[in-house]
C-alpha cells in the first residue's frame, strides 16, 4: 500500500481486530476504516497461553478467511516467531502481502528501524507498535522517550503508529511530533484512531490483558445467558 494511500490521510482511523467472516462482516456495517489480523487470534481463538505461540501459517489461514469478507484495507501482525531474523521476517512480510494484506504491523522500538528501512525498500507499508507490547518485555518508558521512539520510527519509515496502553500525556506528546496517524489502543485520547479486538469491543472480555476472561454483567454475555434460560 503507498504511503499516500487514502488510509493515510483520514482525520480519524477506526480499526477492528477480526478472527472470522462474521467478525470481518461487523467491521463492514459499523463503519470501520481497516480492519486487523492480530496475533491476538492465538489466545482468543485458539486458546494459546499468549500471543507469542501463533505462527505465520496459522495467521494466514486467518486472513485468507477474512479476505474473503471485507474490501477493507487489512492490517495484519507479523508473529513473534517471525522475528527470530530480518530474513525471517522480511520472508513473512511478503507471504502476507501476497495473500492479501495491505499493511504489516510491527511489535518494536529502536530494535525494528532496519526491519522497517528493508519492507519500505520493498514497497510493504508498515504500522509500528509500541508501548505494551504482548510479543515483548520493555521497561514502560516516560513520554519524552517514547516521542524519541515514535519519531525515530516514523523517520524509518513506518506510515502509522500503534500507541499501546499509553498514558494521555504520551498519546498528546506523540500525536503532536509525528505526522502519521497515531492509534491508540486502550487509550485512544489525542490520537489519529482507535484498535480494539472485537470481544473487549463488545464488552464480552474484561481486563486489561489479551485472555479469556469473560465479563458476565456485558449485555452480550446476558444475552446468550437468557436465551439458554428455562
Amino acid at each position: 500500500m503507498d504511503a499516500n494511500h487514502k488510509l493515510f490521510k483520514k482525520k480519524y482511523l477506526k480499526i477492528l481486530s477480526c478472527y472470522d467472516a462474521t467478525s470481518a462482516s461487523i467491521a463492514n456495517l459499523v463503519g470501520c476504516d481497516a480492519v486487523l489480523i492480530g496475533d491476538s487470534i492465538g489466545v482468543l481463538v485458539l486458546g494459546h497461553r499468549n500471543t507469542s505461540e501463533i505462527d505465520i501459517n496459522t495467521l494466514l489461514a486467518f486472513l485468507k478467511i477474512i479476505k474473503k469478507q471485507t474490501r477493507l484495507p487489512i492490517i495484519a501482525d507479523l508473529p513473534a516467531k517471525s522475528m527470530i531474523s530480518t530474513k525471517k521476517a522480511v520472508q513473512d512480510a511478503k507471504r502476507l502481502i501476497h495473500q492479501g494484506a495491505d499493511i504489516i504491523k510491527i511489535e518494536g522500538h529502536e530494535e525494528v528501524i532496519a526491519l522497517i528501512r528493508k519492507l519500505k525498500s520493498l514497497g510493504i507499508a508498515v504500522c509500528s507498535h509500541i508501548g505494551q507490547m504482548p510479543q515483548k518485555k520493555i521497561t514502560k518508558q516516560k513520554p519524552l522517550e517514547y516521542t524519541k521512539i515514535a519519531k525515530s520510527l516514523e523517520q524509518a519509515g513506518a506510515d502509522m503508529i500503534v500507541l499501546s496502553k499509553m498514558t494521555s500525556l504520551s498519546n498528546k506528546k506523540i500525536s503532536e511530533c509525528v505526522n502519521i496517524p497515531t492509534i491508540g489502543y486502550q487509550n485512544s485520547k489525542f490520537c489519529r484512531g482507535k484498535v480494539d479486538v472485537l470481544y473487549k469491543a463488545m464488552n464480552l472480555i474484561k481486563g486489561e490483558e489479551i485472555k479469556i476472561n469473560i465479563n458476565q454483567q456485558g449485555q452480550v454475555f446476558k444475552t446468550i445467558k437468557n436465551f439458554f434460560s428455562r
